[in-house]
């Protein structure tokens, strides 16, 4: 597969793939006479992997170690211990991410108070929270 239909495939640009074939993300890469890239079939995949492994939450640096671990036909359990600590990372990010909504909540209200008088007086950058 040429370099455009991989773009067009997953969606990713051409220095994205160049970018993760430089990290040894992407394999089966070969290259023309003229220098010109060529890809396997299974690229297609390995980027659709990337791309769901990032949305998951998961650097590109544990990306590859999950890439790695498939191809060294390393054990589950360390895929899935690796999954559960993301888990536990996102479950801590969400804690903090309602935490400064409930601030932000709080400080709308008190502006929001007393109506237009209470969005017309200085503001008062009080951030009360009622946890």
């Amino acid at each position: 597969m040429k370099t455009i239909d991989i773009v067009n495939a997953t969606g990713v640009d051409r220095e994205t793939l160049r970018f993760y074939e430089s990290k040894g993300l992407i394999t089966g890469i070969t290259r023309t006479q003229a220098g010109h890239r060529l890809f396997s079939e299974e690229t297609v995949s390995q980027i659709q992997f990337i791309q769901m492994a990032k949305q998951a939450g998961f650097t590109l640096a544990e990306i590859k170690e999950l890439i790695d671990l498939q191809r060294n036909r390393g054990p589950c359990r360390h895929g899935r211990d690796m999954a559960k600590e993301k888990r536990i990372e996102i479950t801590q990010k969400m804690k903090a991410l309602k935490k400064m909504d409930k601030v932000l909540s709080n400080f709308i209200q008190e502006c929001e108070k007393n109506g237009e008088a209470g969005l017309n007086r200085t503001c008062h950058f009080l951030f009360r929270t009622k946890i």
